[in-house]
């Protein structure tokens, strides 16, 4: 398994790959698997773990002498090791060099495809087992040689419940003009709701975002703004609210975050881009929007959502054994071998 290597497994904060990482890796030895995790320190999974660096170089994210040096090391080990395969996360490198691999590269696609990234992956269209994070992703590059979609999990000890409701709606994601941040702040002044919003902000665009279209209204009262929260009150946030607010403007390959509100029983009031049909189930689990203008009205009808649906389709279709078990039978498609978690470990 190699993961990004530019944040700890599990991150301290950010990091939504490698949050996902640290329950597939442990869920899978839990399951009897033999794995190995190439990663950045300092991480800490129940795998057997080969630390490229021992501090992750963080402050030179995108920076390739990093990249390639976690993953020439990595595939160095492999290539003198006796592995079944090969699970990779951590980006392009891999992929441009799975032919001369001995073994299987899987490769989770975990972004949209952008012109560039599309070409680069219809370039190596055949080198390795590609695996989409839902069904809409795999319609924007169809050419490529999929082994299948595995839904992202959500720690469901983390996130959970935590009794009675308050009258707000959360919104909990990085704050810029994809993800429909501004929406969200019109919809809770136009409705009268009580807004909470929390995530990070970066640099650029996005801050200037923040500052023109978020912050005016930003009074502490309609509309509140708490930063970049810890986990834990990230979760606390989302288990108090009535609902979910997440007016997104751009084609989401998955929406973890979504998973995570219905995991904490609360339900998601989203508009109808990307995958948000496939974690989403209108009138059961929240409500599906054509575009933000129908939001207002949806929010209307929240009281017909029950939070103990929303924890279980939660639990039945975004835990931690699901997406093991969903990857497992990607391994064995891969390797040619009969599908069933009761067959013998693999080593990756």
């Amino acid at each position: 398994m190699v993961a990004p290597v530019w944040i700890p497994v599990p991150p301290e904060g950010y990091g939504g790959i490698e949050r996902m990482l640290k329950l597939l890796v442990d869920e899978l030895v839990d399951m009897g698997q033999e794995v190995t995790l190439f990663a950045a320190g300092p991480s800490r999974t129940r795998a057997r773990q080969v630390i490229t660096f021992e501090v992750a170089p963080t402050e030179h994210m995108g920076e390739t002498l990093y990249d390639a040096c976690h993953v020439g090391q990595a595939f160095r080990e492999i290539c003198g090791g006796r592995f079944d395969l090969v699970h990779d996360h951590s980006g392009f490198i891999p992929v441009a060099f799975a032919g001369l691999l001995p073994v299987p590269l899987v490769h989770t696609l975990h972004g949209p495809f952008e012109p560039p990234v599309k070409s680069f992956y219809e370039t190596f269209a055949r080198d390795a087992h590609y695996v989409t994070i839902s069904l809409y992703q795999q319609t924007r590059c169809p050419g490529l040689n999929y082994a299948g979609v595995v839904y992202n999990a959500v720690d469901l000890e983390e996130h959970r419940p935590l009794g009675d409701k308050d009258d707000y709606l959360v919104y909990v994601s990085r704050i810029c003009e994809d993800k429909g941040a501004h929406h969200a702040v019109r919809i809770a002044r136009e409705t009268g709701w009580r807004l909470v919003l929390a995530g990070k902000i970066d640099p650029g665009k996005d801050r200037e975002f923040f500052r023109r279209e978020v912050e005016p209204w930003v009074d502490g009262k309609t509309v509140i703004y708490e930063g970049e929260v810890p986990q834990k009150r990230k979760v606390e946030l989302m288990a108090r609210a009535r609902a979910f607010l997440f007016p997104i403007q751009w084609e989401e390959p998955f929406g973890l975050v979504m998973a995570e509100a219905l995991a904490c029983g609360t339900p998601v009031v989203t508009t109808r881009w990307g995958a948000a049909p496939e974690v989403i189930e209108h009138g059961k689990t929240g409500f599906l929007a054509e575009s933000p203008d129908q939001i207002p009205a949806l929010l209307e009808r929240i009281g017909e959502i029950d939070p103990a649906v929303c924890r279980s389709e939660a639990e039945r279709r975004f835990s931690p054994r699901a997406m093991a078990r969903g990857y497992l039978e990607v391994y064995r498609r891969v390797l040619g071998k009969a599908s069933s978690t009761g067959d013998a470990a693999l080593t990756a």
